[in-house]
């Protein structure tokens, strides 16, 4: 946001705005945000000068350079003069003629268009055997507009040696202020604004001009016949208000007003367009003049306000044409497109040389529409910055006055030409009281506060303040849009007081170590034990696109979308983790890596798993993924691919201290859509695929995946993975089952057993009956663990054999043989 410092002066003029500009400067950076000094115009102007042309002659041999005599009241001590005190100047203007008030620049002068890039320093010339001493300036060449076809002439009565920069106001200086410092502050995007907010940083009382007032309202008039239907909700446009003004005669603006714009980062145009966007400088609210009579030939115009259609199409005033999508903002005129509403007018409706009457609009729209068009058609005018920040509903007929105003004293003979609109869908909301204890500012700036100062300082700014038995009670201001907490109020104290006046003092703080939080534990002691084991880790984005997940198999509708996606492959919250690591599958491969584990620690969402608000709960989720090519002739991750991953989670669940023994594998099939990952399901091989269960309680889902993931994901025949509920494991962790236990001091006593049972018994049977056994048979002191070491089945036999490893220890004495051999024949007697 660019302030100017002479700006806010005329536009507070009854303010004690202070006038030291280093210091403001400081104050500024101190308190509002950094700053740049854009630029120091004090020197820029400083010989510039008002004179009168005396004579105009055309000169011999030329067709466009006259011979001028100019007289500056003799201010200037350094050009040549002749016997008159006048001063000999060649200008090639068309429009240049006795007895006008121009701007001359002696010479010496750097001209100020170039002072702040390549500067141009005029000096006395020779032009065709006359000496010319400097030049008579455009506005272009005077750096205050884009007119370069002729030379400034004064309208009003000016004393003959005046400086150009007394009375236009150009000893200024121009800071550029970070514009996110004030994203919560529509008030600050405006000259108004930043002079009140001055005013309360030095502690003087600030006062609104008289137009600035919420309640102030234009009186109607007639020969037009204006309507405005406003299709839209209250949210998207709580406001709009309109007005038809007649007898418009278009010309330039005064130069003061051409100045203040340029300096500021607007360019002049015409005084109507000027006008529009003063205002817009002056109060932060953008305004928008169409051309009537190009809005309809019979003087009447029913404007509209929607949502456009699906490809329509609009040229803007910049020339761009856009196809237009459903969530953009229009204003119609008589059907046609006049306008995208808070962020360009159209082209068909352009204010130019020849407009006689215009519809004069001030409207409120919802900040995040406006910004999602803009973003959407990359357009950033001054009016977009604005609105995106959330402007107040509440000054808009204010502002239109103010206006309608400034219109009258630029084009006398002006009239208001309808009913003034106001196409309101509610009324914009009162500032509600704001309670906050004095105790409570006191602790929060550490300090104890002076409640009589702290009233003050709010009034300073015109915020309504009270003091009611222990607290302070505030009213916010209309304009004050982002004051609706005690801590807002809390912050505008302590920053309007200044922060360096803060007690310095730290808070204190116990020595004692934090407690560890024991999820961020448990994700540490599972990236170590899996990098320990040959697995990489990936981080993906959270958010994936719909084609990943009918890739996986999975249903979207199941899947949170995001109606601000930050592109078209971010649109979903991510239901599971597994599709992110699945993609990354077939890029690593044709990297080539020939063989890989890859794993991911995240949080997953879904539209089955809400809170009480209907706000998305997060689940945390593990998932891992095996994968190996089939041409590979040698690689760790040998045998059916399922088993690699159920490797993983054995070894995991031992590393974390958890016994394996209470984990089960279930058929898929079994898996319920309460569980959280019935969708997930989906994306496996049905027949390849198990759930994984600890104490019957399921925690995820283990396999090989289906065909058509495998296709459409280009992944190897050999790939598996599991995915795992963290919350689940931690809360594991926590109890008397994950308690840690030292090793034994005495000796283990190691013996192989091989155990016959059909060949159709699967191991999930087999090792729960065992395990079972072996809980009955060990005393207290006694630990034990089997691990299958082989499977054998010949040819037609009527039994498959196991062979498991048993190791037998206790924590209180050295076992004897007779001790496990009892353990030993009670297992083989295991009968199924």
């Amino acid at each position: 946001m660019k302030l100017s410092l002479k700006f806010i002066e005329l536009v507070a003029p009854d303010n004690d705005l202070p006038l030291n500009q280093e210091d403001l400067i400081e104050k500024i950076g101190t308190q509002l945000g950094e700053v740049e000094v854009e630029g120091d115009y004090r020197p820029v102007y400083d010989q510039a000068l008002i004179v009168r042309v005396v004579k105009a002659d055309k000169l011999s041999g030329s067709d466009h350079l006259s011979s001028c005599l100019i007289d500056d009241g003799g201010t200037n001590n350094q050009a040549d003069r002749n016997a008159d005190g006048f001063i000999q100047v060649v200008c090639g203007a068309p429009n240049v003629e006795a007895n006008q008030l121009v701007v001359w620049l002696p010479p010496g002068m750097v001209v100020p268009e170039t002072y702040f890039k390549d500067r141009f320093t005029l000096t006395a010339k020779s032009i065709m055997g006359i000496t010319s001493n400097g030049m008579l300036a455009s506005a272009k060449e005077l750096a205050i507009g884009e007119d370069h076809q002729g030379i400034v002439v004064l309208a009003q009565d000016v004393k003959v040696g005046t400086r150009l920069s007394d009375l236009l106001r150009l000893d200024d200086r121009i800071i550029d202020i970070e514009n996110k410092m004030f994203t919560h502050r529509p008030d600050l995007f405006g000259q108004l604004g930043l002079a009140r907010e001055l005013c309360g940083i030095y502690g003087r009382p600030f006062k609104s001009p008289v137009w600035y007032d919420s309640s102030r309202l234009l009186s109607g008039g007639q020969g037009f016949a204006l309507s405005v239907n406003n299709e839209l909700s209250a949210k998207d446009c709580l406001r709009f208000c309109a007005v038809a003004i007649d007898n418009i005669s278009i010309g330039p603006s005064p130069l003061w007003m051409q100045s203040m714009l340029s300096r500021t980062g607007i360019r002049p145009i015409n005084n109507i367009v000027d006008v529009t966007n003063y205002v817009m400088m002056v109060t932060g609210q953008p305004l928008h003049a169409y051309d009537l009579d190009k809005l309809s030939a019979s003087k009447n115009v029913a404007m509209g306000v929607r949502h456009a259609l699906e490809r329509e199409k609009l040229e803007l005033l910049d020339g761009r044409v856009l196809e237009l999508q459903p969530e953009d903002i229009v204003i119609t005129a008589n059907g046609e497109i006049a306008g995208l509403g808070g962020v360009m007018g159209g082209k068909s409706s352009e204010v130019g040389k020849d407009t006689k009457s215009i519809v004069l609009e001030c409207a409120n729209f919802d900040m995040y529409a406006i910004r999602r068009t803009s973003m959407r058609h990359g357009i950033f005018s001054e009016a977009v910055t604005r609105f995106s920040k959330g402007q107040s509903a509440s000054q808009n007929s204010c502002i239109l006055a103010y206006a309608y105003d400034l219109i009258q004293e630029l084009c006398p003979g002006v009239s208001i030409a309808s009913e003034i609109i106001d196409a309101a869908k509610a009324n914009p909301e009162e500032p509600k009281e704001i309670r906050v204890e004095f105790q409570q500012i006191s602790t929060y700036l550490g300090s104890d506060c002076d409640q009589q100062a702290i009233m003050q300082t709010l009034k300073n700014v015109e915020i309504t303040a009270k003091k009611d038995q222990d607290s302070l009670v505030v009213v916010p201001p209309f304009w004050r849009t982002d004051l609706h907490l005690p801590e807002d109020v809390i912050e505008e104290i302590a920053r309007l007081n200044g922060y360096d006046k803060l007690n310095q003092t730290l808070p204190l703080h116990s020595v004692r170590p934090a407690n560890i939080d024991p999820a961020i534990q448990l994700d540490s002691c599972i990236r170590a034990l899996l990098s320990a084991g040959g697995a990489n880790e990936l981080l993906n984005y959270s958010f994936i696109d719909e084609d990943l997940i009918n890739y996986v198999n999975q249903d979207s509708s199941r899947f949170f979308k995001l109606s601000n996606a930050l592109s078209p492959d971010l649109q979903y919250y991510r239901g599971s983790l597994l599709p992110s690591l699945l993609k990354k599958v077939h890029p690593n491969h044709k990297a080539g890596f020939d063989s890989f584990a890859l794993f991911e620690i995240g949080a997953a969402h879904s539209t089955d798993s809400v809170d009480q608000d209907g706000l998305p709960k997060q689940h945390k989720r593990l998932s891992l993924i095996v994968s190996a090519l089939n041409k590979t002739a040698k690689t760790q991750y040998q045998g059916a691919a399922f088993y690699q991953s159920r490797r993983f989670v054995d070894y995991l669940f031992g590393g974390l201290s958890l016994s394996t023994s209470p984990l089960s594998f279930a058929s898929i099939n079994t898996i319920e859509e309460s569980s959280g990952f019935y969708d997930l399901a989906k994306s496996f091989n049905q027949n390849r695929a198990a759930v994984i269960a600890y104490e019957d309680k399921t925690i995820g889902l283990i396999g090989e995946f289906s065909q058509a993931v495998s296709r459409h994901l280009k992944l190897p025949a050999h790939c598996s993975g599991f995915e795992v509920d963290l919350d689940a494991i931690n809360d594991l962790r926590s109890s008397e089952a994950g308690k840690y236990r030292p090793l034994s001091r005495y000796p283990k006593i190691t013996q192989d057993l091989t155990l016959s049972f059909p060949p159709t018994t699967t191991f999930e049977v087999i090792a729960r009956m065992l395990n079972d056994t072996l809980k009955d048979l060990l005393a207290k002191d006694m630990v034990a663990s089997l691990t299958l070491k082989d499977i054998y089945c010949p040819e037609n036999s009527a039994a498959k054999h196991w062979t498991f490893a048993l190791e037998v220890e206790s924590y209180e004495r050295t076992l004897v043989e007779a001790n496990v051999t009892t353990i030993v024949d009670a297992l083989k007697a295991q009968k199924l």
